[in-house]
């Protein structure tokens, strides 16, 4: 889903003794309110007298901490007055007022590449750590990891980027101390390159590693003062999982060694003392030693509760046995002389598990490992350490409490909550439980009671971070965040209540959200629920009741954006997070596209169904959506079973959006259970190509079928059909014809239209003796021609061997015909030839053919242009796209130009005179825009950064181009 947890608030928004040390210990002084006071930022407040991320003196020879240098945490939202802030990792940072908590109001949002993950925000300044973002370095070469971006929010309908620092790697863990940022990243010794423009105008990327991957831990300070951000220092060390501790003055690294790590050897683990009393964020190495066991790098909050160093001068660190089944050993030592360290104590703890989840507050840890996978035990100790001696800590006092626990969490009153899952019956899931224990007599610690949650299996993100954990201790009320799958209801997304009392706990309401619910915050009398998809405002006044008042879309899945004039109409359809049983068709003003702002105020029609897939002709626009036609017993309530095909028209000129005429394939025959048997049937019909295409502007064509099998598991028919539906009249489209069994034996597909008919390719199987006693498999491939002049009565054409698959023909010359002949040869290597042949009656004559070198792509036509792009890897690891541009004026004699782009990509489109080539590696990459003369070489033009995992749809209106990215939504761009 969202970030690396297993991917501040204000006050009551977090645990009791939410202070700012990394051990949030609770001291009987903080107050909890409803609401945060005026002109506070949300976030981790700090508890009085706590002086910071880690409460207690600085060391000896450190200078003292400043009033002002205190430790800050980070977080993915921040509660300023009336102004919610908020990180969505599919819209970037999003602004709303929540002046009346009823009625949120999105006031603007700053897009962002890469995944955002934490910010702070100070007087509308937003401070923002992304991870796996994309750029470049000053040099110009390719730069993956993590960044700091500051953006100024102060007018959140204009949101500024101020400025971005590098850290590299991939960002674990980070603080505010003052005016700085330290974060520590890890880095696995590789290197992806986005793309960008050489000398020579062609764009780089691509995947370089030099010699064995080279994991490192990375500290990084980046000053954010004086609406300026800038990095500031760094410091670089073999090893990975960095665990770090953070007090005013210092940092405690804790780092597992590798095998070149220059203090200690694998399976130890490094503690580092770096001194950050600099006010600038200068960052100084003072003393290290090594200790026993690895530090474990997994679990809640990224390992942080492995480590502690709150009194600023003491560490306990545990270390875990390389084999994982060892144990466990918890190390003190004594940083009294930051530069001299002293091992104190070495305590074995046994255990057969490999993560454990941890807790240290004064003179104690709590700890619960997980128990040896392979003892059936379906219970999890929970253990009490006392550290008040140093040089002898021992176990005072366990109990075992069911399932498993990933996170504790400090409580009121010598209370902890231990977090985790509930062992349930095989196949009826793990629901999500809350224990209440009470350690007021370390020796004997005692559950009082249990609330579990989330029938069916669950899981809450206060598992992998304290962060996501709300308590309002005067209240006595725990809310967490929760997603889920009941077993009898479908998906379950929302808030668990739970109070309790010095003595109980209580399971209370559910509020049922849409997506997968981050966190669950108090705004006035209100909680609001945030997830990428969905801000719900929620009544919890009766907490066994909670009632969800209003509820904002933050993110749809967006699957076309056809642009009309001065509108732009979206097309999202969800199957997931919002309403999974109807899409949406909006018209935006063409300058909103990307929704900058709120738009909620614009004509908008639902539409039956989900998947949709969108064609376009003028100002209609034809949704097929697939919409259930029957359900089945136990299944969701939103059926299944029996699926169809639905195409709705919809008019979306005049910057309106007005349902018009709807028409349904039939169910049964060609309908799989979920409509498995509609686009092909998955890795064996590969080739098969689009399940639905247009014909001319008016008509669709459906390929649907469903493999027949005996009772022996053989099959025996593919039950195939072809569908001709007409939407010449938008107020009663019709199924026109239905063409029945083409070819009952043999694969059919890759439907391609060429002018006004409509072609269809099969294979026909031929074996071939390998001389081993053997058969070579063999195909050959055959063209079949639809005639849909007459949409009633469909005319099948002659059976047309041709060498490959169609890709294309001449719009003015129907004889001319283009296939790919795609085969294996030269050492492993892809060879095609981009064949011309000439089709007459039932035969079909090959004129010329252009080799191909690489795994091709889709084709493209303009007028007689083809555009095909051709993917090559070599054996040191690299890449090369090839852009073909092949001029078919002369079909006999093709010329082929080719521009060459390093690293990895394909031809996303082809919208007039521009070809786009996607670029880079990894969820976040680019389009290289070339520009297309005829007859001519491409020219390398630009590279814009796209959103999301990928660029699903490309449509262009003059010179914009408009790159719709499902969740991330629609990407307006200017071309050159």
């Amino acid at each position: 889903m969202r970030r690396p947890v297993p991917f501040a608030l204000f006050a009551v928004a977090v645990l009791a003794g939410c202070g700012s040390s990394d051990q949030d210990r609770f001291e009987g002084q903080t107050t909890f309110t409803s609401a945060p006071p005026n002109g506070t930022s949300g976030g981790l407040s700090a508890s009085p007298g706590a002086g910071g991320d880690n409460a207690g003196a600085p060391p000896p020879s450190a200078p003292p901490a400043t009033p002002s240098r205190k430790v800050e945490e980070t977080d993915l939202y921040r509660l300023d007055g009336n102004r919610l802030y908020y990180l969505n990792s599919y819209r970037g940072l999003m602004v709303f007022d929540v002046t009346n908590p009823d009625r949120p109001a999105l006031l603007g949002r700053s897009a962002i590449f890469g995944t955002p993950v934490d910010m702070i925000v100070r007087n509308g300044i937003a401070t923002v750590v992304v991870g796996d973002w994309y750029g470049q370095l000053d040099d110009g070469s390719p730069f993956h990891g993590s960044i700091v971006r500051g953006l100024d929010a102060t007018d959140p309908a204009h949101i500024k980027v101020l400025g971005d620092a590098k850290l590299g790697g991939w960002v674990r863990d980070d603080r505010v101390v003052g005016d700085v940022i330290y974060a520590v990243s890890e880095d696995y010794g590789w290197s992806y390159g986005w793309g960008y423009a050489d000398a020579g105008g062609v764009s780089a990327g691509g995947v370089s590693v030099g010699g064995v991957p080279r994991e490192t831990v990375i500290v990084s300070s980046v000053s954010f003062a004086n609406r300026a951000v800038k990095a500031v220092d760094q410091r670089t060390y073999d090893g990975f999982s960095g665990v770090f501790n953070v007090t005013p003055n210092a940092i405690m690294l804790a780092s597992t060694a590798g095998s070149t790590f220059e203090v200690g050897a694998p399976g130890q683990t490094s503690l580092l003392y770096l001194d950050i009393s600099d006010p600038g964020g200068k960052i100084v190495e003072r003393g290290k030693l090594a200790v026993k066991g690895q530090v474990n790098g997994w679990g809640a909050d990224n390992g942080r509760w492995n480590l502690d160093f709150a009194d600023g001068k003491t560490a306990h660190v545990i270390g875990q046995s390389p084999d994982y089944l060892g144990g466990y050993t918890l190390s003190t030592v004594d940083f009294s002389n930051p530069d001299l360290p002293v091992l104190d104590s070495a305590l074995p703890i046994a255990s057969a598990g490999w993560n454990a989840a941890a807790r240290f507050d004064t003179n104690r840890l709590y700890l619960s490992p997980e128990n040896d996978y392979f003892s059936n035990d379906d219970t999890t100790p929970f253990e009490v350490f006392d550290l008040s001696n140093a040089k002898a800590p021992r176990l005072a006092g366990t109990v075992n409490v069911p399932g498993q626990v990933w996170n504790l969490l400090l409580a009121p009153d010598s209370k902890i909550f231990a977090l985790g899952n509930d062992y349930q019956v095989e196949a009826q899931g793990d629901p999500v439980s809350l224990h209440y224990i009470d350690v007021s007599n370390p020796a004997a610690p005692a559950v009082l009671g249990t609330s579990t949650f989330g029938q069916g299996w669950a899981w809450t993100p206060a598992a992998g971070s304290f962060k996501a954990f709300t308590m309002n201790a005067s209240a006595g009320l725990v809310v967490l965040p929760f997603s889920g799958w009941d077993f009898s209801g479908g998906y379950n997304n929302g808030l668990q209540l739970i109070q309790f009392t010095p003595s109980s706990l209580t399971t209370a309401g559910t509020a049922k959200t849409k997506g997968y619910v981050e966190r669950g915050i108090f705004v006035g009398n209100r909680l609001i629920s945030l997830s990428d998809v969905s801000l719900a405002v929620i009544d919890y006044s009766v907490p066994s009741l909670p009632r969800v008042m209003t509820e904002l879309t933050l993110a749809r899945n967006v699957v076309a954006a056809q642009p009309v004039g001065a509108s732009v109409a979206e097309v999202s359809s969800d199957w997931f997070y919002n309403d999974v049983s109807t899409s949406e068709v909006r018209v935006l003003p063409a300058g909103a596209a990307e929704e900058t702002a709120d738009v909620s105020a614009v004509p908008t029609v639902k539409v039956d169904g989900v998947g949709a897939s969108v064609f376009t002709n003028g100002r209609f626009s034809y949704v097929v959506t697939s919409v259930a036609s029957g359900r089945s017993a136990g299944c969701e309530a939103q059926g299944c079973g029996q699926w169809t095909q639905q195409v709705q028209v919809v008019d979306v000129g005049g910057g309106q959006a007005a349902l018009r005429g709807k028409v349904a394939l039939p169910a049964g025959a060609g309908a799989w259970w979920y409509g498995w048997g509609w686009d092909g049937f998955w890795w064996y019909d590969w080739w098969s190509g689009a399940g639905v295409v247009q014909v001319g502007n008016d008509v669709l064509a459906f390929r649907r079928y469903e493999p027949v099998y005996d009772g022996n598991g053989n099959y025996v028919d593919s039950k195939s059909r072809l569908y001709v539906v007409d939407l010449s009249n938008p107020d009663a489209p019709r199924i026109a014809s239905t063409v029945v069994q083409l070819h009952n034996d043999d694969w059919w597909g890759n439907m391609k239209v060429v002018g006004s008919t409509l072609w269809l390719t099969h294979y026909e199987w031929i074996d071939r003796p390998n001389g081993e006693g053997g058969f070579d498999g063999f195909v050959r491939y055959f063209l079949d021609s639809v005639d849909l002049s007459d949409r009633a009565h469909p005319r099948i054409g002659a059976r047309i061997n041709v060498p490959g698959l169609l890709v294309g023909g001449d719009p003015n010359d129907p004889s001319l015909l283009y296939t790919v002949d795609y085969r294996w040869g030269n050492g492993d290597r892809a060879l095609n030839d981009f064949d011309v042949v000439r089709v007459n009656g039932r035969t079909a004559t090959l004129i010329s053919h252009t080799p191909i070198s690489g795994y091709v792509g889709s084709t493209f036509f303009s007028g007689d242009q083809a555009y095909v792009s051709a993917q090559q890897y070599f054996d040191n690891g690299t890449g090369r796209v090839d852009l073909h541009a092949i001029d078919l004026r002369d079909p006999s004699h093709p010329r082929d130009r080719v521009a060459t782009d390093r690293g990895w990509g394909w031809l996303l489109s082809v919208v007039g005179d521009r070809a786009l080539i996607t670029t880079g590696w990894g969820d976040q990459s680019g389009i290289d825009v070339y520009r297309l003369p005829v007859g001519g070489k491409p020219k390398y033009e630009q590279t814009i950064r796209s959103r999301g995992w990928g660029v699903n749809a490309v449509s262009r209106q003059g010179q914009t181009l408009y790159l719709t990215s499902g969740y991330w939504g629609v990407q307006a761009v200017q071309l050159q």
